[in-house]
């Protein structure tokens, strides 16, 4: 999926916007957008900045080549259509690594842009553990779209796939993930 297709799917469905309404709001065919969201066709940097203006946001640099949570949903997402259970994992440890590794301001904007569903309540509410927990650990701001109920599981999820090692797991967890109503050892998260 190429970058003009995943911020605008993403944008699009994060805001529960159709693809006709918001034709229609950026006055533009429905059909040249579902180009676009479909991966079919690029689009200039001001005509997505058009499209996405009428969702509330707007295209912004980076200063990285590291992937941004909303991005890391959008491949989960796709993962998951898929069939791919462990490439999605691979796309989250990847998103708990890049988090990592940035300065603290990088950090938090790559956190920034809320990511739209993935299809699994579990992988967003992992999503939402991991930010929060990387976040949260370094005293940093969080952002708004993490108290979101969406990101919340009612049935507890534990990560770990060995039952006896569910236990300890669950012991080590940390509130900000647990919070979430997803149990893992942090270890996992540093042991990739």
């Amino acid at each position: 999926m190429g970058v003009a297709a995943g911020l605008l799917s993403s944008a699009r469905r994060y805001r529960d916007v159709s693809g006709r309404a918001l034709a229609r709001s950026a006055s533009s065919s429905q059909a040249g957008l579902v180009d676009v969201e479909n991966g079919n066709s690029d689009a200039t940097t001001d005509r997505l900045d058009r499209v996405l203006s009428c969702l509330g946001y707007q295209v912004t640099v980076l200063p990285t080549r590291l992937g941004t949570a909303a991005a890391a949903a959008e491949s989960v997402r796709w993962f998951l259509q898929a069939g791919n259970l462990d490439a999605a994992f691979r796309v989250v440890w990847q998103l708990a690594d890049d988090l990592r590794r940035d300065d603290l301001a990088l950090r938090v904007a790559l956190c920034i842009t809320p990511p739209a569903p993935t299809g699994d309540p579990r992988f967003d509410a992992l999503i939402a553990g991991i930010v929060e927990y990387l976040l949260s650990s370094d005293g940093l701001p969080l952002p708004t779209w993490l108290s979101e109920d969406s990101r919340c599981l009612d049935d507890p999820w534990d990560v770990e796939p060995v039952p006896s090692l569910q236990a300890n797991a669950r012991s080590r967890t940390p509130e900000s993930l647990a919070r979430h109503g997803v149990f893992l050892d942090p270890m996992e998260l540093v042991n990739l």
